[in-house]
C-alpha cells in the first residue's frame, strides 16, 4: 500500500484524500491548525456562529458534473436542503434599491425597472446572461491530460459573449446611462475591475440555480468532508506544520514538521498556498513558474482580500435582504478608504442561530495597497484598527436597521487569513479575475520533481471552493496514473 502525505486540511487536500482512499492508498494528511476546512472554516464567539467563507456554493445544481463531486466527497447528499433566496444581493443607491433576482425574468424586469434610455444595453446583457448557461469547472481528467486542440468552446455562446470578453464590468456599467444601475453592477461582487465575462457567468450561475446557498454553509460542508474522509480511513494530524519537503535528487521522499519530526512518504501532496510552497517548504529551491512574474505586475494581476466585522444580535431578519450594499459617505479609517456598507446577515438559515442570537457581518473590500498598509501597524496600531473598524460599522448597522443590537465579536483581516492559511498577502481566492488576467490553469507538477503533487485554489483563475474540490481530485488522478493504475475518477 502506497503511502501518501498530504499537507493543508482543506477542501483541496481532504479532496484528493477521499479520492486516494477508495483506491486503497494510506493516506495522512497534515494540518498546521487544530481545526480541518482551511478557507472553509466556521468558528464561535461567545457561542455565536461566524462563518468565514461560504456565501454560495457553485454545483449546487443536480446532474452538474460539480454537484456530483460535492456528494462524492460527501459535502453533500440527497437530504442537504438548498436555500434559494430571492436574490442574492441588493445595492442601494440614492434611495433606490436594485435586486439582483435569482429568478431571470425578475432580474430582466429590474433592469428595464431602472432602465434611463437603456432599453438596449439592457437586452443585451440579459441575453447574455441567458445564453451563458451553466459553465462548469472542467473536472473530468487533469489539464496535464488534455490535448488543447481536443477542446471545443461553444462558438455561439462566445460569439455571443464576444461583446464582453475585453471589458471590466465596470465599462460595461457606463454604458448604461442609469446611476442605479451603473452603481449597482459596479458594486455586486469584487469591484469595477472585475471581468464582466465571469460576472455574467456568476448571474448565469444564480438565474439558474447552480449557485445556491447549502444549509449550515461552511459548517455543513466541512463537517461532510472531513467525516467522508476520515470514515474511510484516513489520518489527520493537527497542529502540526511541516516546515520542509525533502528532495532527494528527482524525488520527494517526505516532511519534516516544525518541531523536525522526518516523515516518509511515496507521494507528497501540497495543498497549500504556492506562494508558501515555493518560498518555505521548498526553500526557494524550484520556481513555480510564472508566480513571481505574475506577483511584479500588479496592475494585471491584482489580489484583494476582507476586513470582516462581526456582530451577534437578537434582531429578526424574517422579510430582510440577505446581502445588502449600500452607498454611504466616504470613510477612512487609519488609512484604508470605503464609501459602502457591505452586509451579509445569516439570519435565514436556522441551524446558524444560536440562543436566538443571529450573526451579522459588514465587508470592506482592500487590495494588496491595504494589506501592505495593514501588515505594517504595529500591535497596538493593529488592534485600534480591528476597534475602529468594528464601532464605525456598529454605528452603520444601527443607522441602516434603526435598531441598537449589535453587539461586536469578532474583525477579521486579511492578515488573519494569511496567519491561518499561509495565504499569499491574506488574500482568500488568486488573482482578481479582471479582462487582463489570461484564463490560465496551472500544472500540478513541477519540473524536476517526480512525485510531488500540487492540489489547491490558485492551479485555475479564480479560485474557489469548487476549483479546490476539483484540484483534488485531479491530484489523486495524477497519482493514480504514476501508479499504472486507471486514471479517471
Amino acid at each position: 500500500m502506497k503511502k501518501v502525505g498530504i499537507i493543508g486540511a482543506g477542501i483541496s487536500g481532504l479532496s484528493c484524500g477521499i479520492y486516494l482512499l477508495k483506491k486503497g492508498f494510506d493516506v495522512s494528511i497534515y494540518e498546521k491548525n487544530a481545526y480541518a476546512g482551511g478557507f472553509l472554516t466556521i468558528w464561535k464567539r461567545k457561542n455565536s456562529i461566524i462563518d468565514g467563507c461560504m456565501h454560495w456554493m457553485q454545483g449546487s445544481l443536480k446532474g452538474t458534473r460539480l454537484n456530483q463531486i460535492w456528494k462524492e466527497l460527501g459535502a453533500l447528499d440527497e437530504n442537504t436542503k438548498m436555500i434559494h433566496p430571492e436574490s442574492f444581493c441588493t445595492v442601494e443607491y440614492e434611495g433606490n434599491v436594485f435586486h439582483f433576482y435569482m429568478d431571470i425574468h425578475k432580474l430582466e424586469e429590474e433592469f428595464y425597472k431602472y432602465s434611463e434610455n437603456d432599453d438596449e444595453e439592457c437586452k443585451i446583457f440579459i441575453d447574455a446572461v441567458k445564453q451563458m448557461g451553466i459553465m462548469e469547472i472542467p473536472s473530468d481528467i487533469p489539464y496535464e491530460f488534455i490535448d488543447p486542440k481536443s477542446i471545443k468552446m461553444d462558438m455561439n455562446i462566445m460569439r455571443k459573449m464576444r461583446h464582453y470578453l475585453k471589458l471590466s464590468i465596470g465599462e460595461v456599467a457606463d454604458r448604461f446611462h442609469s446611476k442605479v444601475i451603473q452603481y449597482a453592477l459596479k458594486n455586486c461582487l469584487v469591484n469595477s475591475h472585475f471581468s464582466a465575462f465571469y460576472f455574467i457567468q456568476t448571474l448565469s450561475n444564480f438565474t439558474n440555480k447552480n449557485a445556491s446557498i447549502p444549509e449550515g454553509c461552511s459548517m455543513s460542508m466541512r463537517d461532510g468532508i472531513l467525516n467522508k474522509f476520515l470514515s474511510l480511513g484516513g489520518k489527520i494530524y493537527y497542529n502540526s506544520p511541516v516546515d520542509e519537503i525533502h528532495i532527494e535528487g528527482s524525488k520527494a521522499i517526505g516532511i519534516t514538521l516544525e518541531t523536525n519530526e522526518f516523515h516518509s512518504f511515496d507521494y507528497v501532496v501540497a495543498a497549500c498556498d504556492l506562494h508558501y510552497l515555493e518560498n518555505h517548504l521548498l526553500k526557494n529551491k524550484y520556481e513555480i513558474k510564472p508566480l513571481s512574474e505574475y506577483d511584479r505586475d500588479k496592475i494585471k494581476y491584482p489580489t484583494y482580500s476582507y476586513v470582516i466585522a462581526s456582530y451577534r444580535t437578537k434582531m429578526n431578519f424574517s422579510g430582510y435582504d440577505i446581502a445588502p450594499i449600500k452607498k454611504i459617505d466616504a470613510y477612512d479609517i487609519m488609512g484604508i478608504k470605503g464609501d459602502a456598507l457591505s452586509i451579509r446577515q445569516y439570519g435565514y438559515d436556522d441551524t446558524l442561530i444560536t440562543n436566538g442570537y443571529t450573526t451579522i457581518q459588514v465587508y470592506l473590500t482592500t487590495y494588496e495597497d491595504d494589506y501592505e498598509k495593514i501588515k505594517a501597524f504595529s500591535k497596538e496600531e493593529y488592534q485600534c484598527f480591528k476597534s475602529e473598524v468594528g464601532e464605525f460599522f456598529k454605528k452603520e448597522l444601527i443607522k441602516y436597521y434603526k435598531c441598537d443590537d449589535f453587539e461586536l465579536i469578532d474583525v477579521l483581516t486579511p492578515l488573519t487569513y494569511e496567519r491561518y492559511n499561509n495565504s499569499y498577502k491574506g488574500t482568500f481566492m488568486t488573482y482578481a479575475l479582471s479582462p487582463t488576467v489570461p484564463q490560465v490553469t496551472r500544472s500540478a507538477l513541477i519540473p524536476g520533481i517526480d512525485n510531488l503533487i500540487l492540489s489547491n485554489q490558485w492551479l485555475m483563475l479564480p479560485g474557489g471552493t469548487g476549483v479546490a474540490a476539483v484540484s483534488g481530485k485531479f491530484a489523486a488522478s495524477l497519482i493514480l496514473y504514476k501508479e499504472g493504475l486507471d486514471y479517471k475518477l
